[in-house]
């Protein structure tokens, strides 16, 4: 969220941030403690119910081009989806102008690699089953193809200032992770390879 704020030069209670498979809503109420105007989408009715009941506004699939978003968070959702292009341009076409739309996939990078290695699923370890995991991931994202998978809904990522990176770093108080801290925002503005992706629209969009 500081991160959003700072890129966007907006006072918080003016932006607009659709969370997309809000879940049990942690991340849209997080949203709002920042001051944010929010709402979620989400299948479960029980948990659209538990959203209302802590003030987030769930909207329904065919109410959302009618909307226009400055952020649309989008955690763990496109690996699941059977048409995952179509609702990519469904959220796409209601970004506000200046809109970001964050979109965070499991890397299936080194799991396919140990396919390729290994030349069985059933040989693999537990933390490279994940983002490949049968019915459950139906799509695995690499960094350059979930780049191109913005594209073809006429989106162009985004490379995060190095100000605006260590701004959002947390960690610093513990030991262990501080040096990670210090180096991770570096290494993300040089090689901002991550399946952790920030698109807006298209510069010919726009």
């Amino acid at each position: 969220m500081q991160f959003l704020i700072g890129h966007l030069r907006m006072r918080p209670g003016s932006i607009d941030v659709l969370d997309f498979g809000m879940g049990w809503g942690e991340w849209a109420s997080m949203a709002m403690a920042f001051g944010c105007r929010v709402c979620g989408a989400e299948l479960s009715v029980e948990r659209q119910k538990y959203a209302r009941s802590i003030g987030i506004e769930v909207v329904d699939w065919d109410e959302i081009p009618r909307r226009r978003f400055h952020f649309i968070n989008t955690e763990q959702v496109f690996e699941h989806l059977v048409e995952p292009a179509v609702v990519l341009r469904h959220l796409a076409n209601s970004l506000a102008d200046n809109g970001i739309l964050r979109i965070s996939v499991p890397d299936s990078r080194s799991a396919i690699r140990e396919v390729e290695k290994k030349r069985s699923f059933g040989a693999l370890a537990k933390e490279h089953v994940g983002p490949i995991h049968p019915l459950e991931h139906i799509n695995s994202f690499e960094p350059h193809t979930l780049e191109r998978f913005g594209r073809i809904a006429g989106l162009e990522p985004i490379r995060p200032s190095l100000r605006l990176l260590y701004n959002s770093t947390s960690g610093w108080l513990r030991p262990k992770a501080a040096l990670k801290s210090l180096i991770r925002p570096v290494y993300r503005h040089v090689f901002p390879k991550s399946t952790i992706t920030y698109f807006r629209k298209a510069t010919s969009l726009q």
